[in-house]
């Protein structure tokens, strides 16, 4: 179901809320303040939920759909289209050893229009259950709006969690978008994606999986934020796409009609804020997530940063000093036909360790497909990366389990460990 349009007339809240709320020190004050955030993506849903345990009033105003980017065309999405190529790439594997070697596609087991239509009904229900979680609380209101200017003067403070804003021309050519490939109904024979960043290579990693031709462009590295040339090398064996980075052969590209094109460089920023998250001139007025420059740009960044908005809001009413956000050991996930998670250094003091027989690596395991690597410095371990797609949230719960408090300053690997970090992360 999509977001229904929310008016004071017509908004609903449940009854009997389940919300724990922190008793606030400054209980007129907090009771008395409206907060207005803008965007229901993972920032602006985790502010407003952090905001409303404080006791305050909260609008949301959400123009598209909620959940964000990253649920709806971004990593969430995304995550359906691996896990079916995933399962093709597997097919594939077992069936490599046959004389007679004819590679399994997407069209042979479901047609893409299907595929799509599937993803889409799930997308839908988890929305449903956004919107529920939010209405646990009675002191959110839900607006399917966009926020306008005048609005402000019916708030104390505005939160600005809008994204990053995108342009679908590169050189002059009309490509597509993140938002524009949840509409495409027929499988592309060929397609040029622009980009050499994770979810450029997303896209070609899946799209060659379903049997694609895929050629991608990159302007400098490919995957440039994985430092470690040994470990970017070792990836280009694997790889089942075409990787460019002549301009002319990409003009001659762009040019070609028999190519469907995705443009996938990173959106544009729009808010400056100081260290607290603060907007730079403007009183009363926060930002967090990916429209904030120079900040973050992934989910997990995303909704620290939505909790640390709501803790300066509910501290400046308080008189108690800011917080900043911590940017230090964020883990990051690249999900290739090889899924990559890095996180840290990476130094020239190094151990590897090979893949061993467990999930996802059953039928590569004596192909030795698959490497991690754990980077030292002065003789401590400072940083990883493991193409092991190994369960990542039950040493955590062992350690909680143990009666380590692992979970304070708990950062979630999206999304494995989203569950976790719902009902830990806050703590």
């Amino acid at each position: 179901m999509e977001l229904q349009n929310f008016s004071e007339k017509n908004f609903y809240s449940r009854k009997n809320s389940k919300a724990i709320l922190r008793p606030p020190e400054n209980t007129k004050n907090i009771e008395n303040t409206k907060i207005a955030v803008i965007g229901g993506g993972p920032a602006g849903k985790y502010c407003s939920t952090e905001l409303a345990k404080k006791g305050f009033s909260v609008s949301i105003y959400e123009k598209n759909k909620i959940g964000g980017t990253c649920l709806n065309y971004g990593c969430t999405y995304v995550t359906g289209l691996r896990e079916m190529a995933d399962i093709i790439n597997n097919l594939n594997i077992v069936n490599s050893n046959k004389e007679i070697k004819d590679n399994t596609k997407l069209e042979d087991v479901i047609s893409f229009k299907e595929l799509q239509k599937n993803i889409s009904n799930i997308l839908t229900k988890i929305r449903g259950k956004l919107e529920g979680d939010l209405l646990k609380y009675n002191n959110i209101k839900l607006y399917n709006e966009e926020f306008k200017e005048e609005y402000k003067k019916n708030y104390d403070y505005i939160v600005y969690a809008t994204g990053k804003e995108y342009t679908n021309n590169y050189n002059g050519v009309e490509c597509l978008i993140h938002s524009d490939i949840v509409n495409l109904e027929e499988l592309p024979e060929k397609i040029l994606i622009v980009g050499g960043g994770t979810v450029a290579m997303e896209y070609a990693s899946l799209f060659s999986n379903y049997g694609c031709e895929v050629v991608v462009y990159v302007r400098s590295k490919f995957l440039k934020m994985i430092e470690d040339k040994d470990i970017r090398d070792y990836i280009l064996k694997f790889i089942t796409f075409k990787i460019i980075n002549d301009e002319n052969q990409l003009n001659e590209l762009l040019n070609d009609s028999s190519y469907t094109k995705i443009l996938a460089i990173g959106g544009k920023a729009t808010i400056k804020t100081d260290d607290n998250l603060k907007v730079i001139g403007k009183d009363n007025e926060y930002a967090c997530g990916d429209c904030v420059i120079g900040k973050g740009g992934t989910t997990p960044i995303s909704r620290m940063e939505g909790k640390v908005v709501a803790e300066n809001i509910y501290n400046e009413l308080n008189n108690k000093p800011p917080i900043k956000p911590n940017y230090n050991n964020i883990p990051n996930t690249i999900r290739l036909d090889l899924n990559i998670s890095y996180v840290g250094k990476q130094t020239d003091d190094f151990k590897i360790i090979p893949n061993s027989v467990g999930k996802g690596d059953f039928f590569r395991v004596f192909n030795h497909i698959g490497i991690n690597k754990i980077y030292y410095e002065n003789n401590r371990v400072v940083g990883a990366i493991s193409m092991s797609p190994s369960m990542e949230t039950i040493p955590y719960f062992a350690q909680y389990l143990n009666g380590v408090n692992i979970y304070d300053g708990f950062i979630e690997v999206h999304p494995s460990t989203d569950p976790f970090y719902k009902i830990f992360g806050s703590r």
